[in-house]
């Protein structure tokens, strides 16, 4: 698992969620129909299953169908019967499942493409193919070979993602995981995680003398780690304080809204405080920023926070220079009129 943080939810929602793929040739021309937000839901929710299986085919319970699009089982009904009208997908019934002669089988749904949006593709532009580049070929070790293994003149030379689409890749990926024991997938995970050129395989390994090759160019087209040792432990990083974090502006303004939810307004303040000089200047210092302040609200939600020991009493920071630090000022009364 990642051990990536990312403060702001749009760049987690970006790098770690699913998306939905949607050709936008397809999706403009159901907008130019008029095509009701509840048939275009029923639509790409096949489509989607439909792309996964590679065939363009799904069966999937009509109750399925409408809890995952948060429909009515009526609507989704005349949601088949318009999308069929307009060519977008046909439904065959089964009839009668076998091993249960009283309920109705799922009906098989293909999606497919209307006539004149398949006549009108040429006109829309197409995506810029962003070609790998081509790197030499590793060199297979006799260790990593065995004993009844081909000649080395069998394996392919070229870059085997030059010319091939996502779900190409998949394909190869998935046939040559697929072929592989149980050590050599163990392997072949640690190694795509932690960017190494090589792997070793089985003695007795059922992959091709050209597939091995394949493995391993795969393994070469990976962007190496930078750092020339292995990753550091959570213990060896949590006892090297990494130097103080700064929070922004719109962190502390979270962090204000967050205790505001969970405190009462006379102790919003002073809490706020100390949360911040503990994240800054702390024993939260060690975390990042994001770490930091869950850790306290944790704390601070199950009652078990406390007043940092180390915090001067009269300790603020000014929110325009992050990095200065306020101290209390005395107040001079003017005597003389």
């Amino acid at each position: 698992m990642s051990t990536e943080c990312y403060r702001d939810p749009r760049e987690a929602l970006v790098r770690q969620k699913f998306f939905d793929v949607r050709p936008r040739p397809l999706q403009r021309w159901m907008w130019q129909q008029g095509l009701p937000g509840s048939a275009e839901r029923v639509f790409w929710l096949h489509w989607q299953a439909g792309l996964q299986g590679r065939d363009w085919c799904s069966a999937i319970p009509l109750k399925t169908v409408a809890r995952e699009c948060a429909l009515d089982i009526s609507t989704v009904t005349r949601a088949y019967q318009l999308l069929s009208s307009l060519g977008l997908i046909r439904r065959q019934d089964p009839g009668r499942d076998p091993s249960r002669p009283f309920q109705q089988a799922v009906a098989i749904t293909e999606v497919r493409l209307p006539r004149e949006l398949i006549q009108q593709l040429d006109c829309f532009p197409n995506r810029e193919q962003r070609r790998a580049p081509h790197l030499p070929e590793p060199a297979i070790t006799a260790a990593s070979q065995p004993a009844s293994a081909e000649p080395q003149s069998s394996a392919p030379t070229a870059n085997p993602f030059a010319a091939m689409g996502t779900l190409e890749r998949r394909g190869m990926i998935g046939e040559l995981t697929g072929s592989m024991s149980a050590g050599e997938k163990a392997r072949w995970y640690e190694a795509t995680r932690m960017s190494l050129t090589h792997m070793q395989f089985d003695p007795d390994t059922k992959l091709r003398a050209e597939q091995r090759a394949q493995v391993l160019q795969i393994l070469s087209l990976m962007k190496p780690r930078t750092a020339a040792g292995p990753p550091p432990s959570a213990a060896t990083a949590r006892a090297e304080p990494s130097g103080p974090g700064r929070l922004s502006a719109l962190e502390l303004a979270r962090l204000r809204r967050e205790l505001q939810c969970l405190l009462h307004s006379t102790d919003i303040d002073e809490s706020f405080r100390q949360v911040v000089w503990s994240v800054e200047e702390g024993a939260l210092r060690r975390f990042t920023t994001l770490h930091a302040v869950r850790i306290a609200l944790k704390k601070i939600r199950e009652g078990q926070w406390t007043r940092p020991n180390r915090m001067p009493p009269q300790w603020s920071r000014a929110l325009n220079q992050p990095g200065r630090v306020c101290r209390p000022t005395v107040t001079e009364h003017c005597t003389a009129a």
